[in-house]
């Protein structure tokens, strides 16, 4: 019997295996979406079968959007033909065009991709939500777009192949971000009375030029954020200097994260981290400080107040410390009267001008959500009518119409500083001051002990410093000398500058780089010897996790990569 029963067991045993292993295979075939083959100039791609493949060439008017599957083939269009105002949570999308032709995008990570080389595996982590890949087996860019999660676009990556036909071109070098002087023309938005428009994309220059004669003085523009929907292929910094010294008032708009994407654990560093992304956005287009930076909040339902007022009072908190002015663009019967009703508050910072969105038709400042002595000294922008088609001199747009009053902001004279860490540089064992110009991008040594002193100072980089984050000094090398570590903020790699211990480190040619990428989806970068053996580490917070990680020195002046990084602290480090 015993017998009997154990061959039954096992007969019922391998049965039951078949038809676990049958099940498996059918979920594995069903899971399995049918797919696109995508062939550009020999750049080999594999989508899911839904998507749309639109042809930017036989139809540049295209509004090419972030928040559709649709791989787009060739440059966007300088006339895209969008609608007025799309706010949306980015998704799956795909721009693919030649490097001969592109546009430059500092506002998004490049990452070079050499001919013969795999597409990696992973994007970097950015409050954009976009990246461009330089496919130089091709000679072309895919930028890449995507929601809260990156698996999709990544098995989309993972299909990538170059074929034999494809031209092979080397990669321009990413743009690096301007600064501008403060002088009149390049301090759009610091103060302004009548009417603007906005639109989803920037016109172009010419556009804008024939729309000189409109009732318009006034421009907005959307700088970017994850969800920005529309592509910006006009939006530089040259267009901003252009623009305002031909007297247009430019209103710049950080498209932010939604109601229903703010964490109710975290609303008010999500909004300093907006904050941060808006500032080096600005920045980068030449927006002085003491301009307005929008922040637009679509319309949403009761349940998220309390996360919105947090996020807003964290992004106001952030760009007021930046030197720069807070706005909140919403609903007036949501996001403007939640921050009217909270307008008192001593515990939620209160934004320096509100942005009305009520299309009542009357171009004026007064709104029925709004009293009368809130945001009462020129602090007000009121959206009046939206979604209408205007032509001026034979360039159509479709815009949504504003009215402006935003007094002049008080600017200050001395350029400010950023960046700043400390080490020991020139030698005397005194500690040592370095720190970024902002408006000049020069790197500045202030030696000790009289740092506080300007004449104390020595300019150790000639210009480009702005492009650099996460700034810190330690002796990584093993030579007793303090050095420099760095981001560069366009590629997200991290460079290593040696110091010679007389107060000054090797230029841009003879810096080291050791992190490959990705560096800026890490901040609050810092060094020192953390496991006692003698040879400084750094640590540096992971953004999009909130994890603090180690990467242990060599003494060589290399670092572990992120494969053989320890995690020392779990989450919250980004607050």
């Amino acid at each position: 019997m015993k017998r009997r029963h154990l061959r039954h067991a096992a007969s019922s045993l391998t049965a039951l295996c078949a038809l676990t292993a049958m099940l498996q295979s059918g979920a594995t075939a069903a899971a399995a979406e049918p797919t696109t083959t995508v062939d550009y100039r020999g750049l080999s791609l594999e989508v899911p079968a839904d998507w749309t493949v639109v042809d930017l060439a036989k139809d540049p008017r295209t509004c090419v959007r972030m928040d559709q599957h649709t791989v787009y083939l060739g440059h966007p269009g300088a006339e895209q033909s969008c609608p007025t105002h799309v706010i949306a949570e980015k998704t799956e999308a795909i721009v693919l065009e030649p490097f001969a032709g592109a546009g430059s995008r500092f506002d998004v990570p490049q990452v070079v991709v050499p001919a013969g080389s795999p597409a990696p595996r992973s994007l970097p982590a950015t409050d954009s939500r976009e990246a461009r890949l330089a496919f130089e087996g091709a000679g072309v860019y895919a930028t890449l777009s995507h929601g809260p999660s990156t698996a999709l676009v990544e098995e989309v990556l993972s299909s990538v192949r170059v074929r034999a036909t494809a031209e092979p071109e080397t990669a321009p070098r990413p743009a690096v971000k301007q600064r501008m002087a403060a002088v009149a023309s390049s301090t759009p938005s610091t103060g302004y009375k009548g009417k603007a428009f906005d639109a989803c994309s920037a016109p172009s220059s010419g556009a804008m030029d024939d729309w000189a004669s409109s009732p318009y003085n006034g421009v907005a523009i959307y700088m970017g954020g994850p969800s920005r929907a529309c592509s910006q292929p006009n939006l530089s910094a040259s267009w901003v200097s252009g623009r305002s010294s031909d007297g247009w008032h430019i209103l710049p708009i950080y498209a932010g994260l939604q109601a229903g994407s703010i964490s109710s654990s975290s609303a008010k560093s999500q909004g300093r981290a907006a904050a941060d992304a808006a500032v080096d956005l600005a920045q980068g287009l030449g927006f002085v400080r003491g301009t307005v930076l929008y922040i637009d909040m679509e319309s949403y339902s009761s349940g998220y107040r309390t996360n919105v007022l947090n996020y807003l009072s964290g992004w106001t908190e952030r760009i007021q410390e930046l030197h720069y002015r807070s706005g909140v663009y919403s609903s007036s019967s949501t996001g403007i009267k939640d921050l009217s009703s909270v307008y008192s508050s001593t515990t939620l910072e209160r934004p320096d001008v509100v942005w009305v969105a009520n299309w009542n038709g009357r171009a004026d400042t007064s709104d029925v959500n709004l009293p009368a002595d809130q945001w009462a000294n020129h602090q007000r922008v009121h959206q009046y009518a939206g979604n209408v088609t205007e032509t001026y001199n034979g360039t159509t747009i479709q815009i949504d119409r504003n009215y402006v009053d935003v007094g002049a902001a008080n600017l200050v004279a001395d350029p400010g500083m950023t960046s700043l860490t400390a080490g020991e540089f020139t030698g005397d064992s005194k500690g040592d001051l370095i720190a970024v110009e902002v408006e000049t991008g020069k790197l500045w040594l202030y030696r000790g002990p009289n740092v506080g002193t300007k004449s104390s100072r020595t300019e150790i980089g000639t210009g480009g410093w702005n492009d650099m984050t996460n700034l810190a000094a330690g002796d990584l090398n093993h030579d007793g000398k303090d050095d420099l570590v760095a981001t560069e903020k366009s590629t997200g790699k991290l460079f290593l500058y040696k110091g010679n211990g007389s107060g000054a480190i090797t230029g841009i040619g003879g810096r080291t780089e050791i992190g490959t990428g990705g560096w800026n989806g890490m901040t609050n970068v810092f060094a020192g010897d953390f496991n006692g053996d003698g040879i400084d580490d750094i640590g540096a917070t992971e953004k999009s996790t909130g994890k603090l990680f180690l990467y242990k020195g060599n003494g060589n002046g290399t670092i572990t990569g992120i494969g053989g990084r320890t995690e020392i602290g779990t989450g919250g480090w980004n607050g």
